[in-house]
């Protein structure tokens, strides 16, 4: 069976949380080992009530999010790990002349793979492929569940075994280009995981999560700036079964949301 603490770099497998667009699948550099697989299933609530500098109105109208996401990855050789993640979101938004609009259904479903190119005696350089197939939800609802456009995107990913403060634990960076085949804009993307572990069962998660988009943004919308910070633990409950718990924050941006959310996620390993 997997121990997922004597594997720290699975770890990276994170899901984040935004109000207004889905998380990226941050599946870490480390492909999982072949012929195994994992399962995170994540329950995630964010709200925002004003946004910054380029989208505050000063009416306090809150933006809210409920989303369930299972992201399952499974190691098809010693190089190569695919994975899918489709999640179901429930979105409410305030009107300015009163009321609220609310949506649920299946939002953008990912899939791609992970592909580990070069590996030193601590390290690893990876490349990561994905789709985002918009399926099963109309995209003039309101608010929507996404764009209706296929995106593709590419990552390279950098991980890294370490030591900090005596502390076993792991680096995990992310560089990815988001190519949208309609709008809004094409997206830049920076995330950045430090995982440390106090306890032989039990691993702290900082996060950093960055988003700036580029080029034309289309009719109706406009250009966004988004950081978010993460600070969330997974304790081990037994070899093959961890639970996460984490909340996050928008630190700054630009026509984009003030979020505040929390996470609570399952970790199974098979």
């Amino acid at each position: 069976m997997m121990n997922l603490f004597l594997r720290p770099p699975l770890l990276a497998l994170l899901l984040t949380l935004s109000p207004l667009a889905a998380g990226p699948v941050c599946a870490g550099a480390w492909p999982l080992a072949e012929g195994t697989g994992q399962m995170i299933l994540t329950l995630g609530a964010s709200r925002s009530d004003a946004g910054f500098d380029g989208r505050d109105s000063g009416r306090g109208l809150e933006f809210r999010k409920w989303e369930l996401s299972p992201l399952l990855t499974w190691g098809l050789d010693a190089e190569t790990s695919l994975f899918l993640k489709p999640t179901l979101q429930r979105l409410s938004a305030d009107r300015s002349g009163g009321g609220t609009d609310r949506t649920t259904g299946l939002t953008d479903t990912e899939l791609g793979f992970t592909r580990a190119v070069w590996r030193g005696t601590d390290s690893v350089l990876s490349f990561q492929p994905m789709l985002r197939l918009p399926l099963f939800y109309d995209s003039d609802d309101s608010p929507a569940l996404g764009s209706g456009h296929a995106d593709a995107e590419m990552r390279v990913l950098y991980g890294r075994n370490l030591t900090l403060a005596g502390l076993p634990g792991f680096f995990d960076g992310q560089l990815a280009w988001r190519q949208r085949t309609g709008a809004p804009a094409n997206e830049a993307n920076l995330d950045l995981t430090l995982g440390l572990r106090p306890q032989a069962d039990l691993m702290l998660l900082l996060q950093s999560f960055n988003t700036v988009t580029l080029g034309h943004a289309g009719n109706g919308y406009d250009q966004t700036r988004r950081y978010k910070l993460q600070l969330s633990a997974v304790q081990q409950l037994t070899p093959t079964v961890s639970v996460q718990i984490g909340a996050n924050k928008a630190v700054g941006g630009r026509n984009d949301g003030n979020e505040l959310g929390g996470l609570l996620a399952l970790w199974v390993g098979f």
